[in-house]
């Protein structure tokens, strides 16, 4: 089927800063991009609006979210069919492994690390929000000054290979982009 819409749903604003800087200039060409905060929002309206984009025969969507507690993807995925009541498919949800901070970090090469005065990373998959608020560097005014600038230097090639869960994701990105 050829979509013309895609909508993402996103925890936060984080989520929200990263797909829109990352993902939407390499969706854009091809589709009308959406962004959905569906943080602090109720089950009834998330699954009303899956429910919606379902029914259109031109629309897409894929539901991204942490892991969290979980202890596997497999489960994440079961509890999430089970919470919007089978209205979302396994299939277009995406599991950041372990945070969304680990996928920002992982688009950072070695060069860009020293620059920025981090470490270099060499994977990203065990990367939480404490462990990155930690890595944040003096020099940065606030969170948000710091997550501007990775994205600023962002590397998509580098990011598949220092995180897991941003590969899978890319390859489902990739698959959409070429249908």
């Amino acid at each position: 089927m050829s979509y013309n819409e895609i909508y993402f749903f996103v925890e936060g604003p984080d989520d929200e800063r990263f797909v829109a800087t990352v993902i939407k200039p390499i969706i854009d060409q091809k589709y009308h991009f959406f962004l959905y905060q569906y943080s602090g929002k109720s089950t009834k309206k998330i699954k009303d609006f899956l429910k919606s984009i379902k029914a259109m025969n031109f629309a897409d969507y894929f539901f991204i979210t942490d892991i969290n507690r979980s202890p596997c993807v497999i489960e994440k995925k079961q509890n999430l069919k089970n919470k919007y009541k089978q209205r979302i498919e396994k299939n277009k949800i995406v599991i950041v492994i372990k945070e969304v901070e680990s996928w920002y970090l992982a688009g950072l090469d070695n060069k860009n690390c020293r620059e920025l005065s981090l470490k270099p990373l060499q994977s990203t998959d065990d990367i939480i929000k404490e462990n990155f608020n930690q890595l944040i560097p003096k020099k940065f005014d606030s969170r948000v000054d710091f997550m501007l600038e990775v994205l600023k230097r962002f590397d998509i090639g580098t990011a598949k290979r220092k995180n897991k869960s941003f590969k899978y994701f890319m390859d489902k990105i990739e698959t959409i982009r070429t249908n």
